[in-house]
């Protein structure tokens, strides 16, 4: 075997122990996130025994006292289970919507929309995500800032003000509005565009 060969022998095998490494990378990553995924289901089923078991302690009294450890870790499911769920939208958007639309929040909806309670969170993001497909279809109508639109959440609870800027392919969100009352005419919805 000449040197060239032995040379050529060499670096095929760091090749190869790079991308044994680099393969054992991913599948350890994969490996963690399907362990943190049973996890996260598993504490979800022990969570919903430890509720249950308040509940009928209780028995028919009205009010039941949950400890603050529960209500947190019930927060945490609860985030978990929203990113999924966000994470696997974006990657269908991507994947069967390519003329949607970019959404924004200016820093001041922004921090409003972080105040909304869970179930108003996700309306929110079924609200958005609707006018980021339908982002092209929407016409310009006045709203209460000067060439912005406004929608509303399914409830109606929660209401916004946006731009849409066709050039770019994107909507910003420059006002949120939470506890507006259900008899609002805005709302994507209702009477504002549909």
């Amino acid at each position: 075997m000449t040197r060239e060969e032995e040379w050529e022998a060499g670096d095929t095998f760091v090749v190869a122990i790079f991308t044994g490494l680099a393969a054992l990378l991913v599948l350890a990553r994969y490996l963690r996130n399907q362990r943190e995924r049973i996890d996260l289901a598993a504490s979800a089923e022990v969570l919903k025994k430890v509720f249950q078991g308040l509940q009928h302690r209780a028995g028919k009294a009205e009010v039941v006292s949950v400890p603050s450890e529960l209500l947190e870790q019930a927060a945490r499911i609860e985030s978990a289970q929203i990113a999924k769920e966000r994470k696997d939208a974006v990657l269908q958007s991507v994947a069967f919507r390519p003329t949607g639309y970019a959404i924004a929040f200016d820093r001041h909806a922004a921090e409003q929309r972080a105040t909304l309670s869970v179930a108003d969170r996700v309306e929110l993001e079924d609200l958005v995500a609707q006018l980021s497909t339908d982002g092209a279809q929407l016409e310009s109508q006045a709203g209460p800032v000067a060439g912005a639109l406004s929608g509303a959440t399914k409830s109606k609870r929660v209401e916004i003000d946006y731009v849409i800027d066709h050039a770019s392919r994107s909507i910003r969100i420059i006002a949120l509005r939470h506890g507006v009352d259900s008899s609002s005419p805005a709302s994507l919805n209702g009477s504002s565009h549909a």
